[in-house]
């Protein structure tokens, strides 16, 4: 998997245009207390991909006009409140099982991730990922059964894409329900 994807404003522009395309078909909806959904962005800081060069940075979100209440579509360019870009969760992750740590930190300076934080989300794929009802969901879509020691370069090696953009996007669609917790409400 090559990492210059992340350095891509391209890629990100094409993960945005598939969070707006969902935000879309969430505004057309109503909250649950039957109110009218207002747009209600915010800003998003994240950490390491193609920096602040023309890539957005808003995470699309409603707010109901009765009961106040958010509702933040899923989305495949953040992964819940970590402030990295979620594909570089993915990738960073992906890349670093199995690495001995010379090729750790290595992996850690050419995306800009420090190595506890990448452990940290190691740990997540393991544990986390693994208990969630979306997990127990995906598996059953594999045929040979992904292990859960493989995550998440398992997904990533059992998409059928053109390149490496189209897999990260690919998988980032199947993980993107884990963006968010307001929308299934």
């Amino acid at each position: 998997m090559c990492q210059s994807v992340l350095r891509d404003p391209a890629f990100f522009a094409l993960l945005l245009r598939i969070d707006q395309e969902h935000a879309a078909e969430v505004r057309l909806g109503r909250c649950a207390c039957g109110g009218p959904l207002h747009q209600a962005n915010y800003e998003r800081k994240p950490h390491g991909g193609p920096g602040s060069s023309g890539v957005d940075t808003l995470r699309l979100s409603f707010c109901c006009g009765n009961c106040r209440r958010r509702c933040t579509p899923e989305s495949v360019r953040f992964l819940g409140r970590r402030v990295y870009w979620g594909a570089i969760v993915l990738l960073a992750t992906a890349l670093c099982s199995g690495l001995n740590l010379r090729r750790g930190h290595q992996l850690s300076e050419q995306l800009g991730v420090p190595v506890r934080t990448i452990r940290r989300w190691r740990e997540w794929w393991l544990t986390g990922f693994t208990a969630s009802a979306l997990w127990l969901d995906l598996k059953g879509r594999f045929l040979p059964p992904i292990a859960a020691s493989e995550l998440p370069g398992a997904l990533l090696g059992r998409t059928i894409a053109a390149g490496d953009a189209d897999a990260l996007t690919l998988v980032m669609r199947w993980i993107a329900p884990l963006s968010t917790i307001t929308e299934g409400r």
